[in-house]
């Protein structure tokens, strides 16, 4: 009976232990990664076509700070060019274009900066100026080309823990079917 009475107050001194417990609140707050692109260009003069016109554009990107969560997240960032016209894009050449920091890579046209953009900060500018060299443009178009946009698109990947740009946008384009060891989705 002895034996009996002691394993009744054991067990429930025992449950009572794994019973007992305290509460906490863990807040997680999301990062944004929140890029814009940023760009000087003076309104142009209108120049004919024919005397190889050049104009002053420059174009970075910023990490904005802030945003609805407060903070922003280091990322990487890349850049790609179009032109409302093909025939004028023929013909653009980018005037003092950063290759320094930028890496070209033509299987996907995208100039990527080489570097971390921590929250707060920008790239360099990608290019100051452009040129549209009037013999690589048709001349059955030059007439009608009396006006044109330069298109910049960007996009943004967050940093994390990734050794370099490249490794980055690799994980970024993976196929999931790849990570994930299946079929995909």
């Amino acid at each position: 009976m002895i034996l009996l009475m002691a394993g009744v107050l054991c067990a429930g001194g025992t449950a009572a232990y794994f019973s007992d417990f305290a509460a906490a609140r863990n807040t997680v707050a999301v990062g944004r990664n929140t890029t814009e692109i940023q760009e000087e260009f003076p309104d142009p003069t209108p120049t004919p076509i024919e005397n190889n016109p050049q104009y002053d554009k420059t174009v970075w990107v910023g990490n904005v700070t802030g945003g609805e969560s407060g903070f922003n997240v280091d990322c990487y960032i890349r850049v790609s060019l179009s032109y409302s016209n093909d025939d004028i894009g023929r013909g653009v050449t980018l005037q003092g274009l950063d290759t320094e920091n930028w890496v070209y890579d033509p299987e996907d046209g995208y100039y990527y900066y080489r570097w971390i953009v921590e929250e707060g900060q920008r790239t360099t500018p990608l290019f100051t100026g452009i040129q549209i060299d009037s013999g690589k443009v048709d001349a059955t178009y030059q007439e009608y080309l009396t006006g044109f946009s330069v298109n910049v698109y960007e996009e943004s990947v967050q940093a994390g823990s990734f050794a370099d740009y490249g490794a980055a946008w690799n994980y970024f384009e993976a196929d999931l079917s790849d990570s994930q060891g299946g079929d995909g989705l």
